[in-house]
Order: structure tokens, then sequence, then C-alpha cells
């Protein structure tokens, strides 16, 4: 077939993408669109790449990001992720990916991202969605985060408010755009009907989050890793590791906002209560200190899978890769949520008993992570726990899981 895979969001939305068009070139012909700033990753992985979309602007993001960190309400952060993450250039890249896509069998893109399904839908190319947080598809079996599960009745009824509640305030958003496209206005674009009736693939563990009765359209997969290149790390990084005690390792990936330098402080601060060492990735947020650090150490981006078993946790935001890349680490865990559907995956590793609670970004202060530094270096349970899960998750294989599920799909070559 001829495939074509849009890459939409941050790097935790992406790169599993990526990793799922890499083994998709195996066999078939793949084409990748994203914007620009993945353009050498998908050069690096093989496959075609059509640039789609605006320059990404860091400034921008951080502000958008300042306002997120902030709200409390769960569902509030998904309205300026609609406005501001899918449709304030949302033309630009529905017109991109018609473009793009013309001549391909099927079209694989983000559950949010409405752009490229609607391109597909003019087009009229077969669609399948990609999805990594199960909390939000519609089951009885589970309330929708972060409700507690009481019974199936009471779940059914919150998952009707909630649908209620998206259908006033992103249904419209989304509508009045693909209005705009000359598409057809879809009645519940929010929920049900963001995820291609076909087939939308959940790339998840059930080793991390539990497997639910779904509608037939969902299957999970198990998650989807990048294929491990060959990596040569600094020779400095390399002798602060093994120098001294096990380090805590702290990724906060793609999460930013413009307080980095007070974000660093308060993460420097906590690892010197505890008397830790650790190694901090610089990330979107840009995290690092001009000021040498005796037990600290400040470093760009170092691929997961080679830094994260080198730590004796890790402080992360719980994004669906990150908290994926940690568990197969087979080390426990930290989650300073940020936004979204880090506050499920960070209750799911408490719930499994490898985490603390998490700690909001919003509330993130060096006592309340010190605590939680503590708990972690006490518990010899978590690490036990970590462990196990790890082996579990290596065993499993999303990836060839995905495949066979796109392979089985009646889909006709142009």
């Amino acid at each position: 077939m001829k495939i074509i895979v849009v890459g939409w969001g941050t790097t935790g939305d992406v790169y599993p993408l990526l990793a799922l068009s890499e083994r998709l070139s195996r066999k078939h012909d793949v084409r990748v669109c994203a914007p620009s700033i993945y353009e050498d990753k998908i050069l690096e992985i093989g496959t075609d790449y059509y640039q789609v979309g605006t320059t990404f602007n860091l400034a921008e993001f951080h502000q958008t990001m300042d306002s997120l960190i902030k709200m409390r309400d769960p569902m509030a952060p998904l309205v300026i992720i609609a406005k501001e993450g899918v449709l304030r250039h949302g033309e630009k890249w529905y017109h991109d990916c018609l473009e793009a896509m013309d001549g391909y069998d099927l079209v694989i893109c983000h559950s949010v991202d409405i752009p490229a399904q609607e391109a597909a839908i003019r087009l009229g190319i077969p669609w399948i969605t990609v999805t990594y947080c199960p909390g939000y598809i519609k089951t009885p079996d589970n309330a929708p985060y972060p409700f507690p599960n009481v019974s199936r009745t009471l779940n059914r009824i919150i998952w009707s408010l909630v649908r209620l509640r998206l259908g006033k305030s992103i249904d419209p958003l989304f509508n009045q755009f693909i209005k705009s496209i000359g598409g057809t206005p879809r009645s519940t674009v929010a929920s049900d009907e963001m995820y291609s009736p076909l087939l939308n693939l959940i790339a998840a563990s059930t080793a991390i989050s539990p497997s639910a009765e779904l509608p037939s359209n969902h299957k999970t997969t198990g998650i989807w890793s990048l294929p491990e290149q060959d990596y040569t790390p600094p020779s400095n990084l390399v002798e602060f590791i093994e120098d001294g005690p096990t380090p805590i390792i702290i990724s906060f990936g793609s999460m930013g906002g413009s307080d980095g330098a007070e974000t660093t402080k308060i993460l420097i601060d906590a690892i010197k209560i505890t008397n830790q060492r650790a190694v901090i990735q610089a990330g979107w947020g840009q995290l690092g200190s001009q000021d040498t650090e005796k037990d600290i150490f400040f470093t760009d981006y170092v691929p997961h899978n080679w830094l994260f078993p080198k730590g004796s946790c890790v402080i992360h935001h719980g994004g669906a890769g990150t908290t994926a890349a940690v568990c197969k680490a087979k080390v426990p865990s930290i989650v300073v949520p940020h936004i979204a559907d880090q506050f499920y995956w960070g209750k799911c590793l408490y719930k499994i008993g490898v985490a603390p609670k998490s700690l909001p970004r919003r509330n993130l202060s060096a006592q309340k992570l010190a605590s939680r530094i503590q708990q972690v270096m006490n518990s010899s349970t978590m690490t036990e726990k970590a462990e196990s899960l790890g082996t579990q998750m290596n065993s499993e294989d999303g990836l060839t899981n995905a495949v066979n599920l796109i392979e089985a799909l009646p889909v006709s070559k142009q």
C-alpha cells in the first residue's frame, strides 16, 4: 500500500507514529507529513517526508503552556488545545495535507487531527486514527478521567455529562472549521467522532492501563517505540553517571513554559534536600543552569532507552511516550503532570505501585518533590514492582500488532 502518516503534536505524539512509519516502510510505500521540526528524525528512519503546517514557534508554545499549567478544571485545557494546537493554523494544515495525500491508499493520523481527517475525507481516502490514552474513550468499564469508577450505571451518566460539555465547548469550534473548508459537520467531534469508524489504534500497554470493553473500532496494540539507534553518549555524562551513587533522571520532554529558570531551581533544591545526584535534560522547557552544581549534570536530549535505565528513578511529566519508556527501563517514576492525559498516566502508575501520588506542575515545590523522592528511595517495593512491570512491557510487540491490524483492513490500492 501507499500509506501516508500525519505527525501532529509534540514529541510524545509524533515519535510513536514515526516508529509505526518505520515498521510499515519495510513492506509499504510510506510518506510522513509533519512540521519541519521533525524533518531530521523522519529522514533518519528512511521514509519519504512532506512538510506540513507552520514553523514551530517555541515562544508561542511556552505562552500557551503557561496558561494550561494553571488550569485546575481537567476539561478546560482541551479547549485551548483545540484552539491553539489544532485549529489556529488548521486551514494551512488541511490544504498541505490535501496536496500530500493525493494518490495514497490509506491515511493514518492522530485522533485530534481534525484537519488531516477532513483532508482524507475530501479526497475519499480511507483513514484511521491513533490515540495514546484509553481514559478518553467511552466505555462502561471506566469513568472518564478524573472521575472514579463506582458502577457501570454511574459511568454511563458521567460519560453523558462529559459528552454534553464537550458538545457545548469544543464541538462548535471543530464544526466551524469543518464547515469553513466545505466539510460535513459531525455530531460529536470531540468525543466519539474524533476516532476513525474504520479503526482507531490505541498505542498503550494494558500492563499500565487495564483493558476495558471498548467499541469494536478501537484496538489496543501495546506501545510503539522507535528502533534503537547507535548512540555514543558524551564522555562527561558517562563519567558523571559512573562516578558516584546512581543518579535520579529528570526529563519533562516537550513540556515547557516561560519559567524554565524557576523550574530548574525547584529541581536543584529538591535534589539537594534529599542528598541525591541527578541528570536533568533540558527539553523544550529549557531546563538548565549556568552555575556548576557538584551533584547535578545538565544535558540536552539523550535517548530515553539509553539514559533511563541508568537512573534510580525518573522524574517526568507523565506523557504517554515518556511513561512507557520509564516503565520499560524498569525504574520507578515520580510524575509531575502538566496537562491533559499526563494526570491519567500518573494515576495509573500510582495505582500499580511504581510511583508515589502525582505532584501537579502547578503545585510543584522543592519540599513536595523532595518528599516524593524520599518515598521512592525508601521503598524497595516500588523498585521490585518496576522491575516486574518492565519485564512484562518489554515482552510486548505493539508495532507488530498495529501493522497486522492495518494490513487486515479492506483497503483498495490506488
